[in-house]
């Protein structure tokens, strides 16, 4: 990226202009050394955070820094809250507690041969050929397939799932017959009405059915309700292992070093999982100041809109020794790709599992690999970033 341009995202910083997938880390660098509590007049105006005490704080305080007015930067046209993520406490535990018995790490883990056989399964396909386009081949199908049978779809569609979530987490409307983010949403939102109603017809031992079974303070969940955060679920489980996995394995592809620290050592891969989350974090977080107050001594006033930028607060060097070497021995690795506090992600148990499954069992295959000669990784961004395509070669 050019020196203009980095000084003009500083200053300007927009997550939704494409030009900032160019070097989204120089951009993050520069505004935590020198402004890590900034203001942009980007869509109207919003602070940024890049100073990782001021993004725990925040995380940690939802009665100053709320999820009730929508977490989208900007906020945009007033929408329907996604519960339990645009709920507060303790409304949102209420609805989070409808959902976290899926996503618990003991119902997790009884997932692990299923993840394997299908990562095992997917990997085949493509292992004799020497070549495999990373996304499409693997980063996607795995976790849309995995978090499909897990909400109670037909994996027969899968395809136009991972399709939707793209439209709408990553705002991308290019190429013939490319639809807006309102159009998925909407789409979506009409095939998620049809499951629910037919699992209040037909339960079965799936996330729908506990959607449609669960309770509010002794009362069923409203239909609207019951959308929006089928909805959220929706997109929350298609989308972000995707750019996890393709980050992960852009950076193994170019560093042999890293991937002979994996063959050498398999233990290490939970750690190394972790470390990579914290290296390319996907999500951008947002809050609403729920009353006047200050952020790094920068006085913050109610209903503004507040970004942490993980790609800074992950790589602060008050918390990370060497924060730009990816370290797979780093202790008390506290990176803050999940979040922390009550809204800390539902599904990171799931996400961890699939990410360690894919590292053991692609490396127990195709140890050395690299990306296709010719090829300039392109690093989208918005609320949710990723890689475009990630093309692999190996001999």
């Amino acid at each position: 990226m050019k020196p203009e341009l980095i000084e003009h995202f500083v200053a300007h910083f927009d997550h939704h202009d494409a030009r900032l997938g160019a070097d989204p880390l120089e951009v993050s660098r520069e505004m935590r050394e020198r402004c890590p509590v900034t203001h942009t007049d980007a869509h109207g105006g919003f602070w940024v955070v890049s100073d990782y005490d001021d993004a725990r704080r925040i995380l940690q305080d939802p009665a100053t820094f709320t999820n009730s007015k929508s977490v989208r930067v900007p906020a945009g046209p007033e929408t329907r809250p996604l519960p339990p993520l645009e709920y507060d406490p303790p409304e949102h535990m209420k609805y989070r507690n409808i959902i976290s018995k899926a996503f618990s790490p003991k119902n997790i883990a009884a997932l692990e041969p299923a993840i394997r056989a299908l990562t095992v399964q997917l990997i085949e396909q493509f292992r004799a050929k020497g070549s495999c386009e990373l996304v499409a081949d693997l980063a996607a199908p795995l976790p849309t397939t995995i978090f499909t049978e897990l909400m109670g779809l037909p994996n027969a569609d899968a395809e136009k799932f991972h399709y939707w979530a793209t439209m709408i987490n990553h705002q991308a409307h290019e190429g013939e017959g490319a639809i807006s983010a309102g159009e998925a949403t909407a789409q979506t939102m009409d095939y998620l009405r049809v499951i629910l109603d037919e699992r209040r017809a037909d339960p079965r031992d799936d996330i729908a059915t506990a959607l449609v079974q669960g309770e509010i303070d002794g009362a069923p969940i409203t239909d609207d309700d019951l959308n929006h955060m089928a909805l959220l679920l929706f997109l929350g489980g298609l989308d972000t292992v995707t750019s996890a996995m393709s980050f992960m394995f852009a950076n193994l592809a170019q560093r042999p070093d890293l991937r002979q620290q994996i063959l050498d050592n398999p233990e290490i891969i939970p750690a190394a999982v972790e470390e990579f989350l914290r290296f390319d974090p996907v999500i951008m977080i947002g809050r609403a100041v729920g009353a006047d107050t200050e952020i790094g001594g920068c006085p913050v006033r109610a209903d503004e809109r507040v970004l942490i930028n993980p790609i800074a607060v992950n790589r602060d060097p008050s918390q990370f020794e060497d924060p730009d070497v990816l370290d797979f021995s780093r202790d008390a690795n506290r990176h803050l790709t999940f979040g922390i506090g009550p809204h800390r992600c539902v599904g990171s148990h799931l996400a961890r599992l699939e990410l360690k499954i894919v590292l053991e069992e692609f490396h127990a295959r195709i140890p050395n690999y690299r990306v296709a000669e010719g090829h300039t990784l392109h690093r989208h961004m918005n609320q949710v970033n990723g890689l475009d395509a990630l093309p692999l070669v190996w001999d």
